[in-house]
């Protein structure tokens, strides 16, 4: 093999693929795996999937929970949802609290919806 090659970590003998966006090993393309967008190697995969979600991944989903009582809530749920989604593209969050924010965030536009045909429906009372 030409020495200018890189060369996975796990086998030396295949080239490598990409490096691993958490920690930087060399990795094939049998031992990448892709969580968020980002490459990450077998060991790194396995650490992000046994994260947590972070607390504004949980507190966007209670905001949204919420939002049920009232509009408002919802529409936080919202702003806080797309703040989560992207710290975890950007990996400043665990890709653990991706489907929390996803549905948070979904919800709270639900909620913005309702509230939408809410005001619509009360203008074309008056």
């Amino acid at each position: 093999m030409d020495a200018s090659i890189a060369l996975c970590a796990t086998h030396p003998e295949r080239p490598a693929d990409g490096t691993c966006s958490r920690c930087g090993t060399f990795v094939c393309e049998h031992c990448r795996r892709w969580q968020v967008g980002r490459m990450l190697c077998l060991r790194c995969h396995q650490v992000a999937l046994g994260e947590k979600p972070s607390r504004r991944a949980n507190v966007a989903l209670a905001f949204a929970t919420l939002g049920f009582c009232g509009f408002v809530p919802g529409l936080v749920a919202i702003v806080l949802g797309h703040q989560e989604l992207a710290a975890i593209r950007r990996g400043e969050a665990p890709g653990s609290g991706e489907g929390v924010a996803v549905l948070a965030r979904n919800v709270g536009w639900f909620h913005l919806a309702l509230l939408v045909i809410v005001v619509i429906g009360l203008a074309l009372r008056a």
